[in-house]
């Protein structure tokens, strides 16, 4: 069994990496996984961004706020196994409130570097070529944090009922496969 950590960032519901996020959920749970999820975009009333001290020179301080991320998330990212970033494309990049959690990884950096496994799952209207720049924040997010991309699934035309569907599916086999 693994102890699986998903962050989703956007507020649609039901929306398109909602449904990859739910599938890929509903796969890894039936693999006997323990599955903790936050959906940030559905509760930025909860969570503060990063906050940063300025005033130690050559040196930021961050200022660690008393939430939801602090107390309950973070507690979960640092015992996970496997942490899955799911995200729809916006303007070429990640939604806002799954970006505002992973700047609070700011304080935990030397404890969450290595010795976690990572998935993605993207949705969005573009053609392929429209992820190249959420691709590559991912890829050089996943290498700084020292984390072993195993997976993903990239839902490109979204719109498309058939081919979402088709997308979902995948992102349940791959929930299905981690053990």
């Amino acid at each position: 069994m693994m102890k699986i950590v998903m962050l989703t960032g956007s507020p649609h519901h039901p929306g398109t990496s909602e449904q990859l996020a739910d599938a890929f959920e509903k796969g890894a749970v039936e693999a006997g996984n323990e599955v903790y999820r936050f959906d940030a975009g559905r509760r930025t009333d909860e969570f503060s961004p990063i906050k940063l001290e300025d005033n130690h020179p050559g040196a930021e301080v961050a200022i660690e706020p008393n939430d939801i991320v602090t107390n309950e998330v973070m507690p979960k990212l640092l015992d996970a196994d496997l942490v899955v970033l799911v995200s729809s494309l916006y303007y070429y990049g990640i939604n806002a409130a799954l970006k505002a959690v992973i700047d609070r990884f700011y304080n935990y950096n030397h404890e969450l570097h290595g010795d976690k496994k990572s998935i993605t799952l993207v949705s969005g209207y573009g053609q392929e070529d429209a992820f190249a720049s959420l691709n590559l924040y991912f890829d050089q997010l996943l290498k700084y944090m020292r984390w072993e991309h195993v997976g993903s699934v990239l839902a490109a035309d979204s719109w498309n009922d058939a081919k979402l569907a088709k997308h979902v599916d995948e992102a349940y086999r791959l929930g299905k496969s981690v053990k």
